[in-house]
C-alpha cells in the first residue's frame, strides 16, 4: 500500500484487483466492508474497461475529467465484489494531477483512491500527520510519497451517474452550481 499526492487530499493506493492487497487495504483504513472503495484511472479507455459507458455519460465525463469529480458508474464484472462492496458499481475518477497519472501509468493500472486516514476520520494532507497517525497502529502504509503539504481541500465531489439523473452525492471542491453549470441538469 502506497500513500500519495492527489488534486484534492492524499490517496491509499493498491492495486484494485490484488484481494489480499484490498482487505488490507480495508484493515489500514479500519473502514467498515460495506463501503465501497474509489479508484483513480488515467483515461476514459481505462473507465471503459471497469465500467458500463454510453455515449451520453462518455460526453458527462469528458467535460468533468480530470478533475476533482468521482463518477459512480455501472461496474463490469472485472472490479472485484471488495472494491464495489458487494453493489453494482465502481466509483471512478480521472485526477487533475500528473503525479497520479504518472503512477497509474508506471503501474499499468488503475489504483485505488481512498483518502489516507482512519475511516471516519478527516482526510490528511500533510504527509508528516499521515505517518504520525498510523505510526502506532498494528496495520499501516508500506509507503508514504511525500508530495508536500496539499492545500487544505476537500476529497472529491460525488457524482452517480447510474440513474437518468445525475446526482450528486458527496459536495466536494467542485460545487454543485459548478456542476449542474458543466452538465446543464
Amino acid at each position: 500500500s502506497v500513500v500519495y499526492p492527489t488534486d484534492t487530499v492524499y490517496g491509499l493506493g493498491v492495486n484494485p484487483f490484488d484481494e489480499f492487497a484490498v482487505r488490507r487495504l480495508f484493515r489500514i483504513k479500519k473502514r467498515d466492508a460495506s463501503k465501497p472503495v474509489p479508484i483513480i484511472i488515467k483515461s476514459i479507455s481505462m473507465a471503459k474497461k471497469l465500467a458500463y459507458l454510453n455515449s451520453k455519460k462518455e460526453k458527462i465525463l469528458r467535460s468533468i475529467w480530470p478533475g476533482a469529480v468521482t463518477v459512480v458508474l455501472y461496474k463490469k464484472d472485472i472490479v472485484s465484489s471488495f472494491i464495489s462492496a458487494n453493489t453494482n458499481t465502481v466509483a471512478l475518477r480521472i485526477p487533475d494531477n500528473d503525479f497520479c497519472i504518472d503512477l497509474i501509468k508506471a503501474f499499468n493500472s488503475p489504483i485505488t483512491a481512498t483518502s489516507a486516514n482512519i475511516s471516519g476520520e478527516n482526510s490528511l494532507v500533510d504527509p508528516q500527520g499521515i505517518v504520525n497517525r498510523f505510526k502506532n497502529e498494528l496495520y499501516k502504509p508500506d509507503l508514504v510519497i511525500d508530495g508536500g503539504v496539499l492545500k487544505s481541500t476537500r476529497p472529491s465531489t460525488v457524482l452517480d451517474l447510474t440513474q437518468s439523473k445525475p446526482k450528486i452525492t458527496r459536495v466536494g471542491p467542485v460545487s454543485p452550481k459548478d456542476l449542474e453549470e458543466i452538465l446543464s441538469i
